[in-house]
């Protein structure tokens, strides 16, 4: 409390001070010394005058701002005061961060709230009069993201929100959205996570990478929250804030009946306007709504997979097989969007590219070491290429294509024939598929192939693995002890008929080639300039 007796002298302080500032600059600008416009009379204002005022009113709001949260935090404390034993000052402000925030997004997640719009727009006077400004208001150059969506899912509620909150799981939840998260500690009441989102799979826009304080708390006796917030107290100072904070964002789950969930997702973000390529700024309204059609994906498949054939040579059978596979697709999905978006917490190193490529290549490298300890690099590489059709249409395109036609690294490829089909979710094109390969060679292989279809955008990643090492993953082997290297498309739509293709790769070699940087890329440019001229040209034979 002494500490607290402390805070509130010094922002008394500071309130004195602007105060007496304030009075000074008054009296100097309506003193008779003051110069005058000889063409309107009235008192000269200069640019430094106008700074200082303009800081002086920022900085009485900030500290307007501090006041209302120790109000808040006083209040908090005479509310609770038992838990004052175990809890210091910081995670008093925490929990009464948190708390606020819980309340925030409770609000936010109700269907008929006023404060958004007939376009489901968040009305920002409304939001800054309703709630506690975490940040004091939007600092110029800043801009909000927010958005919100709701469906039923097949998964128990409560079961649902244990999964939401272990940090592990909901990675492997949103593979496509999350690329990397930690977690650096915990408690009964909150957790502190650092996470990289992925907001496109571009090479183009780089990952969020925020530390986040996360609080989950049951409402009601089937309705939970769960509520994300960056780990930042303040301020209005454009050079202090991050580039990325995480305003109260997350879910709001009930359970509708058994095994029934109704999930609302409350995506809310502020960045600095130039961290967004304009291009890609479009689909920001979709954030939530990536959010929902992940979760109903991973949902939809733990609890109702359907196989069109089996045959071949390999056998899946039971849950724990078609289990294994799933994660396997997964597990090929989060490698292909950390590869395709350089993430660094992966270890991902941008490759300087040299020559000319119409589709703007971006390369990224790694580091590692197989079993034997021999060291290898990896390389990732993506191109783009703006194409006028529609998502869909390009989408059935290439999913229908010879996949040998449009990838060269499959040309030697005889046959490919379709073993299992997964449907993923009910909403078509959501599918893990499995083929078998016919190529010239004595080592059988086999192709998985993975495909999103949502209204953000769509990918068909696919990776090849040899029939030991598939064996082997489906009958529960280490996915982390297997080497994928995914290759595949994102397709992000920019309006009604165009749309931006990314075809992007990742490759083995060695250090000496790796060390060869110029080759390198010559092979990697040219691989993925085929790919995506290929693709063109299968456009154009079939519009």
């Amino acid at each position: 409390m002494y500490q607290l007796r402390q805070t509130r002298i010094f922002l008394q302080q500071q309130n004195d001070l602007l105060r007496t500032e304030n009075e000074a600059m008054v009296y100097a600008l309506s003193t008779p010394y003051t110069s005058s416009c000889i063409s309107c009379s009235g008192p000269i204002v200069s640019t430094e005058e106008n700074e200082l005022w303009l800081e002086n009113a920022l900085l009485r709001s900030e500290i307007d701002t501090l006041t209302c949260f120790i109000r808040k935090l006083n209040s908090f404390i005479n509310l609770y005061p038992v838990v004052g034993v175990s809890l210091t000052k910081w995670h008093y402000a925490v929990v009464a961060m948190t708390s606020l925030s819980l309340k925030e997004v409770i609000s936010l997640a109700r269907q008929g709230n006023p404060m958004w719009t007939c376009n489901d727009r968040l009305n920002l006077d409304e939001y800054y009069s309703n709630f506690f400004p975490w940040y004091a208001r939007n600092a110029p150059g800043f801009v909000h993201e927010a958005s919100r969506a709701y469906a039923m899912v097949p998964f128990d509620a409560s079961l649902l929100v244990e999964n939401l909150t272990n940090h592990v799981s909901w990675q492997k939840i949103f593979p496509s959205i999350i690329a990397d998260v930690s977690l650096e500690s915990h408690n009964r009441v909150f957790q502190m996570i650092n996470v990289n989102f992925v907001q496109q799979i571009s090479p183009l826009i780089q990952t969020r990478n925020v530390k986040l304080l996360r609080r989950s708390m049951r409402i009601e006796n089937n309705t939970w929250v769960i509520v994300d917030i960056s780990m930042y107290f303040s301020s209005y100072a454009r050079h202090s804030r991050p580039n990325f904070m995480r305003f109260p964002s997350g879910y709001l789950v009930e359970q509708i009946a058994n095994g029934i969930s109704k999930v609302t997702v409350l995506d809310h973000w502020v960045y600095q306007e130039e961290e967004v390529i304009k291009n890609f700024s479009s689909n920001s309204r979709f954030g939530a709504h990536r959010w929902l059609a992940a979760l109903q994906r991973h949902c939809y498949n733990t609890w109702s997979v359907s196989i069109s054939s089996i045959g071949h040579q390999i056998q899946i059978c039971g849950p724990i097989c078609h289990t294994n596979l799933l994660n396997l697709s997964t597990w090929m999905v989060s490698i292909f969007c950390t590869g395709v978006c350089g993430t660094t917490r992966q270890k991902w190193k941008r490759l300087s590219t040299i020559g000319f490529s119409v589709h703007n290549i971006r390369m990224f490298t790694r580091e590692s070491r197989d079993m034997n300890g021999i060291p290898w690099g990896f390389v990732s590489a993506t191109g783009m290429a703006r194409m006028q059709v529609t998502q869909e249409i390009l989408f059935r395109l290439i999913n229908r294509a010879k996949k040998q036609d449009i990838w060269e690294n499959l040309a030697s490829v005889k046959d490919m024939k379709e073993l299992i089909r997964i449907k993923r979710c009910p909403n078509p094109g959501n599918e893990v598929s499995v083929f078998c390969i016919e190529c010239n060679g004595p080592k059988e292989w086999y192709l998985i192939q993975e495909t999103y279809y949502e209204a953000s955008g769509a990918m068909i990643i696919y990776a090849c693995i040899e029939a030991p090492c598939f064996t082997a993953i489906i009958n529960g082997e280490d996915l982390s002890r297997i080497e994928i290297l995914p290759f595949g498309f994102t397709i992000i739509p920019n309006g009604l008929q165009e749309i931006f293709l990314s075809a992007a790769c990742q490759v083995k070699i060695n250090q000496t080639i790796l060390t060869d940087s110029d080759k390198l890329m010559e092979f990697m440019r040219n691989m993925i300039d085929d790919t995506l001229e290929n693709v063109q040209n299968i456009g154009s034979v079939n519009p």
